[in-house]
This record gives structure tokens, C-alpha cells and sequence, in this order.
């Protein structure tokens, strides 16, 4: 019998956007839900999961495969905003 163990992984669905395995990505993060999601993932584990959306929408189906990243780099704004840098992980 095998365990396995649930991770609990913050999705960015940012059109245009790639991230690969070992490559660096600057982001800036403005719109509240992702400001949330990026506080969320800095409480737990640094890791946001970076797919691309297959539409546009509040709530676009994704494509099934993306790169989970780990934020290397954060500055957190006055204003409430970030900027971070993921570091793509294989």
C-alpha cells in the first residue's frame, strides 16, 4: 500500500505568462485575488503553480499542464502590492 501525501498548491492563471523548470520570473502582483494568493503561499510554502487559462473569464478552464514555482524573491509594497520573482521547479 503506498501513502501519499496532499499538497495544497496556489494556482496563477496568467495568460502569456511561462514559467519552466530553473527559469527566474518577475512578476508584479496588483489585483487583490492574486495579492491574497501570494500572501496565502508566503504563510505556507513559497510555491505558486503558474498554468496557462484555454480562455478569459473570472474562472477560465486551464490547460493541464503547468510549472509550480517557488517565490525566490518578494518585496511587499506599501500599497499593499508585491513584486516577486518564481523560480521555476523540475
Amino acid at each position: 500500500m503506498t501513502t501519499q501525501t496532499l499538497t495544497r498548491l496556489s494556482i496563477f492563471p496568467l495568460a502569456g505568462a511561462l514559467l519552466f523548470p530553473r527559469m527566474h520570473l518577475p512578476l508584479h502582483i496588483f489585483e487583490p485575488r492574486y495579492r491574497a494568493l501570494v500572501s496565502d503561499a508566503m504563510a505556507r510554502d513559497r510555491m505558486i503553480a503558474m498554468i496557462q487559462p484555454r480562455g478569459r473569464g473570472d474562472t477560465p478552464p486551464l490547460y493541464s499542464v503547468g510549472c509550480v514555482g517557488h517565490v525566490s524573491q518578494v518585496e511587499a509594497l506599501e500599497d499593499g502590492c508585491y513584486n516577486i520573482v518564481l523560480e521555476g521547479r523540475s
